[in-house]
């Protein structure tokens, strides 16, 4: 069995290098140097540093905050001597074994896509540096453990990169799906047990460093893993990667002496899972015990609505589109949606709000990539995507004036 970061030291070059690589990236289209958080989280430091000097005297934090984040705005690289300081503290936590992480907000809010409620955990900046460090950390380990057709929060790897796939399957090679198995996992990031995937982590990883800041950050979710962190969403495709592999590589029976796959293509979007096959006895063998390793090796359970159907009597409804065999089209709920603000704004007079021109933008590579031409030239949709992006980049330019 091969084990990860044997050799990795953690310095605290390292730790400038994750955190700048923190910091200098955006939220919702707002750079993290220039949020509230951060400048609340620099103040910390400022009178950290400058307590000891009578010269300095710091009347009041909420100026001092308003301050910070001007300088943020007006030249950033003036607040580098902060965030090297920040490391160095960052990194004494770690080797000296004294993570210190203030507890997670979290708040309900309606996904816009699914209509679920989600429960959201929104940590400190502090505590997102840390995720930076980790992820950075074991980013060869993730990347050698999840597989090839596991997407979502991954790069390269989203919606497009599975639909594509899945198009490719069952347009080239329809005889190797002829049977479909689409099931997801019950509350699969709040499930997640603690145990369970330290049990994982501790097994892969040789870096005492680096298990206590994954293990010190997991301790900090109040259930399962945090929707919402930079690590989790890296945490949740490790974990599902021994479901993966398991399935893809594991599945078969031997049969005067050849191997025969139960499946032949398995595709994870997160905890969505979908496998084909050429025989419905193979595919539903193959379910059952992908549904037994689940329960059994990593704690979770398969939602009873999973579904085993041939792939010529309905589309596969997957990622936000509908694949057919021979046509892509996007599913009937964002299509709705999407539809309701194009026509809106198809009118030249009504004018695009900021808010109106990400809906467009967002909106937009569904229809790019599916079977929508005639639709598009309908709604004008080139013209309002242009029309967005000006509206966008118009804002942008005055958050960074």
């Amino acid at each position: 069995m091969k084990r990860y970061l044997s050799k990795f030291d953690l310095s605290l070059e390292f730790v400038k290098y994750s955190v700048y690589d923190c910091l200098d990236g955006t939220t919702n289209g707002k750079q993290r140097f220039t949020r509230f958080d951060t400048s609340c989280l620099f103040a910390e430091y400022v009178e950290k540093l400058f307590s000891y000097n009578k010269k300095y005297v710091i009347t009041s934090k909420h100026k001092l905050e308003e301050r910070i984040r001007e300088i943020a705005r007006e030249d950033r690289t003036k607040l580098y001597f902060l965030v090297d300081y920040l490391s160095e503290q960052l990194y004494t936590e770690i080797k000296e074994r004294k993570i210190n992480l203030l507890p997670i907000r979290y708040d309900n809010r309606l996904d816009g896509h699914s209509k679920k409620i989600r429960r959201i955990g929104i940590a400190s900046m502090k505590q997102q540096c840390y995720d930076y460090i980790a992820v950075d950390a074991c980013k060869e380990m993730f990347l050698a453990k999840i597989g090839h057709h596991q997407c979502a929060s991954l790069k390269n790897k989203g919606q497009l990169f599975g639909k594509n796939a899945i198009e490719t399957w069952i347009r080239t090679n329809p005889n190797k799906c002829k049977w479909v198995f689409k099931c997801d996992i019950k509350k699969f990031y709040p499930s997640v047990n603690h145990d369970i995937i330290k049990g994982y982590l501790d097994r892969d990883i040789k870096n005492d460093d680096v298990k206590y800041l994954i293990f010190s950050l997991i301790d900090s979710y109040d259930e399962g893993l945090c929707i919402g962190s930079y690590l989790c969403q890296y945490l949740a495709n490790y974990l599902l990667s021994y479901a993966y592999h398991y399935v893809t590589e594991m599945l078969y029976t031997e049969r005067r002496g050849k191997r025969q796959n139960l499946i032949h293509h398995a595709l994870f979007y997160m905890d969505d899972i979908i496998l084909f096959g050429s025989s419905k006895k193979n595919v539903k063998k193959a379910s059952k015990l992908l549904e037994e390793f689940l329960n059994n090796k990593l704690g979770l359970t398969l939602k009873p609505s999973y579904q085993l159907f041939p792939l010529d009597s309905r589309p596969i409804d997957m990622m936000g589109y509908k694949i057919y065999t021979y046509k892509t089209t996007v599913r009937k709920r964002i299509f709705d949606r999407a539809n309701k603000v194009f026509l809106k704004l198809k009118n030249p007079k009504n004018e695009m709000s900021l808010g109106d021109a990400y809906k467009v933008v967002s909106y937009y590579g569904y229809f790019k990539h599916s079977f929508s031409k005639k639709y598009t030239r309908k709604v004008k949709l080139n013209k309002t995507l242009k029309k967005a992006k000006e509206v966008i980049s118009n804002a942008t330019k005055k958050s960074n004036i």
